[in-house]
């Protein structure tokens, strides 16, 4: 079968939507006066109830803990789920969101190559648009040959957009490519007839083991094996080819041969927090280089954090900032300020996130201190060390349980 055409899912695998959604979900509980805390990977998994009216309901239940539900239940799922969903919108268009790795350059290479391309999206259509816009501009919408979104079911089912996108296409849905984002999406688009790719969610740790053959990666990038590299590396005219070989070839040998990932490490970082505790060390933007030099001696650390007057996160700044900036500015950089070299841009973690899944994020940037945020305050911060010692920690344990566990059958 020629591959013609390759269809992307907009929320999960064209870009990560749902702690977009989660944060929508907290400013209407906080609204209507509801006590209502989900990390990241909780609310992910609540996606299997269908619609995000169901979802709303589901956690309202869980508030009223059993009381009996009345007409007035429904008026007040009803007109939660509207202010979310409004709220969402704005946040689409106002939120930093970037496309998930690997997915610009297959669209690039892709219509270089003459492929067709297909969007489908469970958001509405507006904020599909809205979407689009803030992943890449005025130019987002003239991206795709084809834009199939909204929930036209109503409960969150994908089968409806990949059955209109077969019918869009008008040929043998073998001739196409699906890039997925979970076990929901990956069966829908294949009751359709299509093969998929299934890309990782951050934001969930559903078992990726939902079927033997199933095509299941990190992201796009992993596909490019053979190089030293990492997901966020700016890809060369030539990672664009290849990647797109190796869609090409998946899609040949109907997409099979890769296998699942391991998932069980259960460890989070508030874990980390809670042995190494909250304190962090901080400079303001206004000061020089060398009181910066002068801090990292005093406090023994490698970075520091500057934060504004309200307690916000401004940015980052690392010893590797400071060699930096001596080969770049020589002899001006002590007078320099702490702002001119800081890094504003900074990569954050929560309490509730997977150790295993920072510690990625850290080897994959090449990240050597990720702060700790909640609510747009920093809580904490933590370095590769704090996790790779806590690691450490606790694989000695389990070795001395299981050597333990041998003496006691003896």
């Amino acid at each position: 079968m020629t591959l013609q055409a390759i269809i992307i899912r907009a929320d999960g695998a064209l870009a990560e939507t749902e702690d977009v959604r989660r944060r929508a979900f907290a400013r209407v509980f906080s609204e209507a006066g509801f006590d209502w805390s989900c990390d990241r990977e909780g609310f992910a998994l609540t996606a299997k109830l269908g619609s995000g009216e169901a979802r709303m309901a589901h956690y309202v239940r869980s508030i009223l803990r059993g009381k009996p539900e009345t007409e007035d239940f429904s008026f007040l799922i009803q007109a939660m789920h509207r202010r979310a969903s409004k709220i969402f919108g704005e946040m689409l268009a106002s939120t930093v969101i970037e496309p998930r790795p690997g997915v610009r350059d297959l669209i690039v290479a892709a219509r270089g190559d003459g492929l067709r391309l297909v969007l489908v999206s469970l958001l509405e259509p507006r904020d599909t648009e809205r979407l689009l816009a803030t992943l890449f501009g005025d130019r987002g919408r003239t991206l795709f040959d084809n834009i199939i979104s909204g929930d036209k079911s109503g409960k969150g089912d994908c089968e409806p957009l990949y059955a209109e996108a077969r019918d869009a296409l008008g040929f043998d849905p073998k001739h196409s490519l699906v890039i997925e984002c979970g076990r929901r999406g990956y069966l829908a688009a294949n009751a359709s007839g299509f093969p998929v790719i299934t890309t990782r969610s951050v934001f969930c740790r559903e078992s990726p083991a939902f079927s033997e053959d199933a095509v299941f990666v990190d992201d796009l990038t992993s596909l490019l094996t053979a190089r030293d590299r990492t997901p966020y590396d700016p890809l060369t005219a030539e990672d664009r080819a290849d990647l797109l070989a190796a869609v090409y070839r998946l899609h040949a040998s109907n997409c099979c041969g890769l296998t699942g990932l391991d998932w069980s490490d259960e460890m989070k970082v508030s874990d980390i927090l809670k042995t190494k505790g909250s304190a962090i060390k901080t400079i303001e933007a206004s000061a020089t280089m060398r009181a910066l030099a002068h801090s990292f001696r005093k406090e023994q650390v490698g970075a520091m954090l500057v934060l504004d007057d309200k307690g916000g996160l401004q940015g980052i700044i690392s010893e590797r900032d400071l060699a930096r900036g001596i080969d770049e500015f020589g002899m001006d950089l002590p007078q320099m300020r702490v702002a001119n070299l800081m890094t504003r841009s900074v990569v954050t973690c929560a309490p509730d996130d997977r150790v295993a899944a920072v510690a990625n994020v850290m080897t994959q940037r090449r990240i050597r201190h990720l702060p700790v945020v909640v609510d747009g305050k920093v809580v904490g911060l933590i370095s590769i060390g704090d996790v790779l010692k806590h690691r450490l920690d606790e694989v000695q344990l389990e070795a001395s349980v299981l050597r333990d566990v041998a003496r006691s059958r003896r």
